[in-house]
């Protein structure tokens, strides 16, 4: 964590990660060093946008990472532009990283539906959910990972994914990192391939428990054949599910963004020398599911009115969305009346003045200058 901003890659943002800005920013680091990183075409998408295959080390464990199958879910791609930026770079040869490039051989995918990257889409350009489309193999996105597992037979695969705000289990605390060792059957046996898995996220739990206590959740692991976690678990890979949620004062996941690095260095050292086989598994196993008590805004204590002459005192929560492709946003009211057992990313006590209800834009969302109205904000 103390040397990530060394090799932070500072030319591509939640808005401009997109498909001809990161690779771009791809061939940059492919021609400062062609001994560590190497890349091939896999495809294209529906729209003929490249999928690319970033690979790098020589070690007989061979590890898959795939990145924005969902194209408004940047934060994994940025991460993994980081690292590309210290592969590449003087740190490759260090004790730590000739170890993890000895051991284990890595291939990335870091963006498998550029077509919903280039709208901040989540499906791809013909309305299909890559992540449901295992089973079918419906598009050329889905088609292409497909055939990479198929080839490669890899050992470990992280499936590198965003979520929306949530709650570690029904606490008022954010969920920053969300872990899953997906079931490989309908009785979600813990096969041998799972368990290792599993080790794998209670390291990353355990690691970074230093920098984010218990700010970790899980999902339910209910068998789901169309997904691609749970298939390649079927498959034979063991698969760990990583979703990067949020941080307070974080927009950007800049901080997010950081821990899926380390995360990942982390686990890909430890699978490269074997030492993820003595983790706890109790510290992904006592992980509590994601959670429906948070909201991004919550206004606590607020005076509200009534146009028929109610006053009283109540908390009003906030949702926030991003416009695809715009650092703008758009609010909504999402619950008025005592959100005492809410969390929320940002906290707001003490308005200025008092709010009518009854004028509130409840049945629409609205803009920040409205959200800076309504709280009587500068």
């Amino acid at each position: 964590m103390r040397t990530y901003d060394t090799f932070r890659s500072g030319d591509v943002t939640p808005v401009t990660c997109k498909h001809d800005k990161v690779h771009k920013v791809i061939d940059e680091y492919l021609a400062r060093d062609g001994t560590v990183l190497s890349a091939e075409i896999l495809g294209a998408s529906v729209e003929g946008r490249a999928i690319r295959r970033v690979t790098c080390g020589t070690g007989p464990a061979h590890v898959l990472l795939w990145s924005q199958m969902h194209g408004d879910e940047a934060t994994a791609t940025l991460a993994l532009l980081d690292m590309f930026n210290l592969l590449s770079g003087p740190a490759s040869s260090e004790g730590w990283m000739r170890e993890m490039l000895a051991g284990v051989t890595l291939h990335f995918i870091p963006m498998l539906n550029p077509d919903g990257a280039e709208r901040v889409k989540r499906l791809t350009a013909v309305g299909i959910d890559i992540n449901r489309d295992a089973a079918k193999l419906l598009t050329p996105e889905a088609g292409i990972l497909r055939e990479a597992q198929k080839r490669l037979s890899p050992a470990f695969g992280f499936n590198l994914h965003d979520q929306d705000p949530n709650s570690v289990g029904q606490s008022k605390n954010v969920t920053t990192m969300a872990l899953l060792a997906p079931a490989a059957d309908a009785e979600r046996t813990v096969t041998p391939g799972r368990e290792r898995a599993m080790k794998i996220a209670a390291l990353i739990a355990t690691t970074l428990k230093q920098y984010i206590g218990g700010h970790f959740a899980t999902y339910s692991d209910i068998f789901e054949p169309r997904a691609f976690g749970d298939s390649m678990q079927h498959w034979g890979t063991s698969t760990v599910l990583i979703e990067s949620g949020q941080w307070p004062g974080d927009p950007e996941k800049a901080f997010v963004r950081k821990l899926n690095a380390v995360a990942l260095f982390v686990s890909l050292h430890a699978i490269a020398t074997g030492s993820y086989v003595s983790a706890d598994l109790a510290a992904y196993n006592e992980l509590e599911e994601n959670g429906d008590r948070m909201l991004d805004i919550i206004v606590q204590g607020a005076t509200v009115t009534h146009k028929s002459g109610w006053r009283g005192v109540a908390d009003i929560g906030f949702t926030k969305t991003t416009l695809p492709g715009h650092e703008t946003a758009r609010y909504a009211v999402k619950s008025i009346g005592d959100l005492s057992t809410f969390g929320a990313l940002e906290i707001i006590r003490g308005l200025p003045k008092p709010i009518d209800v009854s004028a509130l834009p409840q049945e629409k969302s609205f803009s920040e200058a409205q959200l800076r109205d309504i709280l009587g904000a500068p």
